[in-house]
């Protein structure tokens, strides 16, 4: 091998290697929230299922403004089958081969109608996959705070794990001394059992998070969360208008069903008078005689239109009044949801406030004095050990308390605060 050679083969596996170690840092990368809403909406298969629904119903939109398909009508009248001339296709004057087409015409007003009623679900189509984009981003951030926050328990619980089992340790060379009891070293050891057991579960809810993330965002939900995330301020949503709720992704697709109700009514108005065939054939007959063109209209007459198409108008007429019913019942839940989960969200971030102000200093002080009291003789270790988990409760509760309202925040902000186009 030439020295150029083993120069270029150099540079070469130093740049694989280089390729390598960069795609190990950016699997290890931390998963931020905005990225695995990007991931989950680029990968999700229901927005593509949605996309190629209104495809289709666009096509179906096309086809419904245009007129049937012309029939080829072809046959053989009045062959004789008995007598001298039987099997004969020229002998008897009556015998015709005969050839036409029979096309069924449907007023332009009925085609356009159809052709917009195809439009009309289109447009529900696209409104189903805002809905479920939004259903997804909600699912996704719901999945994502939950292992944000399991994993900070976690890590709480880990710790007091960790200084229990330094404790034990301690307390088993102090019974060596005789200066711990037997009764110490059993009441540290239960409270370490419980600690660990709180780890696991805690544990357990960042891995069941961590598989529900997996549905959308595959090995990239094996990726650390990013642990900077901040609760969102309160002005993001104080100052939400009430009259803005009518623009929610689930009320556009109800809406999309009244406008395709509307539709569906007016085709059953113009159903009532019905369509009418043309046809023209012609028929051949034997060299002796002369052939023939026939030229008919075929009407249906709807003798019983109480009974037919006026009970189609009033079943389509039911169904617009049921959309419209949802509709409206659907407007009221949701503003009466929104508020109520708004103010559940100020009480969540209030309690949490009042938890970091009032109770954390407390509890504090109160291993401060406990320890204190202990180096001079006069506390045992029970009671250490019970203010240690009581501020690690207190801490654990706070947390919960984020969880809470971050799960709220991302109803609020994924489901009613969410726009179409709208990032983040």
């Amino acid at each position: 091998m030439s020295a150029f050679l083993r120069l270029r083969f150099r540079y070469a596996s130093l740049a694989i290697a280089c390729l390598s170690l960069s795609a190990s840092a950016w699997s290890q990368a931390p998963l931020t929230l905005q990225e695995a809403l990007r991931l989950a909406v680029r990968s999700a298969p229901g927005l593509y299922a949605a996309d190629a629904a209104a495809r289709g119903a666009r096509e179906s939109a096309i086809v419904a403004g245009e007129l049937p398909d012309p029939v080829l009508r072809a046959g053989i009248d009045n062959l004789p089958v008995t007598g001298s001339d039987a099997g004969s296709l020229t002998r008897d004057f009556m015998t015709m081969r005969r050839i036409g087409v029979m096309q069924e015409y449907v007023s332009s007003t009925k085609r356009a109608l159809r052709a917009e009623r195809g439009e009309r679900e289109v447009m529900r189509w696209q409104a189903e996959a805002q809905m479920s984009r939004a259903e997804l981003r909600t699912e996704v951030a719901i999945a994502w705070y939950d292992r944000l926050y399991s994993r900070r328990s976690e890590m709480l619980l880990q710790r007091l794990a960790d200084e229990l089992a330094m404790q034990e340790r301690a307390v088993e060379a102090q019974i060596a001394n005789g200066k711990a009891s037997a009764a110490d070293a059993l009441m540290t050891r239960s409270i370490l059992v419980q600690a660990k057991d709180r780890v696991l579960t805690a544990r357990r809810r960042a891995q069941a998070a961590t598989a529900r993330l997996g549905r959308w965002l595959g090995e990239d939900a094996m990726r650390p969360v990013d642990d900077t995330v901040a609760q969102p301020g309160e002005e993001e949503i104080a100052e939400v208008a009430e009259h803005e709720l009518h623009d929610l992704t689930h009320l556009r697709v109800l809406e999309r069903q009244v406008d395709l109700a509307d539709v569906e009514v007016q085709i059953a108005q113009h159903d009532r008078s019905p369509n009418w065939t043309w046809e023209v054939s012609y028929a051949q007959r034997g060299p002796a005689y002369s052939n023939m063109i026939s030229v008919g209209v075929s009407v249906p007459l709807p003798i019983r239109r109480q009974d037919r198409q006026d009970r189609e108008l009033a079943a389509r007429l039911a169904q617009r009044e049921q959309v419209r019913d949802l509709l409206e019942d659907a407007r009221r839940r949701h503003l009466v949801d929104f508020n109520a989960m708004r103010i559940e969200w100020h009480s969540l971030r209030e309690r949490q406030r009042e938890l970091e102000s009032a109770l954390l200093p407390v509890v504090k002080q109160r291993i401060d004095a406990l320890l204190a009291g202990y180096a001079s003789g006069q506390q045992n270790l029970a009671s250490v050990l019970e203010a240690r988990r009581a501020e690690v409760d207190a801490r654990l509760q706070i947390v919960e308390l984020e969880r809470d309202a971050a799960r709220l925040w991302a109803q609020l902000r994924y489901t009613y605060l969410d726009r179409p186009g709208t990032r983040g």
